[in-house]
């Protein structure tokens, strides 16, 4: 079950477009036989970028700030991007983190 808030599904979305992307340009290229774990960690790597960068412009972007003027509580109203409650463009550096492990790990094997 994958649970989100706001526009948060679109770190999943970006992930998948960028292995289509991927894949179709290295098809392309006619370099489809390729050790999988390099395309797939260029995947990552450029979706971590792009989760970062996207996830860093829309949350900054939700909500109002409303000040109660009795109690002088701050209210923060509408809503934050996240997946699985982490905020999206936290999910940028997993990303990148997961994209160099295949780097090293197809390195070593």
């Amino acid at each position: 079950m994958i649970i989100w808030k706001g526009l948060g599904i679109l770190n999943i979305v970006v992930l998948a477009i960028m292995f289509v992307i991927v894949n179709l340009l290295l098809s392309a290229l006619g370099l489809g036989s390729m050790d999988s774990k390099l395309p797939l960690a260029f995947g990552f790597i450029v979706s971590g970028v792009i989760i970062w960068y996207m996830g860093k412009a829309l949350n900054a972007k939700s909500g109002k700030v409303l000040v109660d003027m009795e109690t002088g509580q701050h209210y923060k109203l509408g809503t934050s991007h996240s997946l699985f409650f982490i905020p999206m463009h936290y999910w940028g550096p997993v990303s990148l983190v997961i994209g160099f492990i295949l780097i090293v790990a197809s390195i070593f094997t």
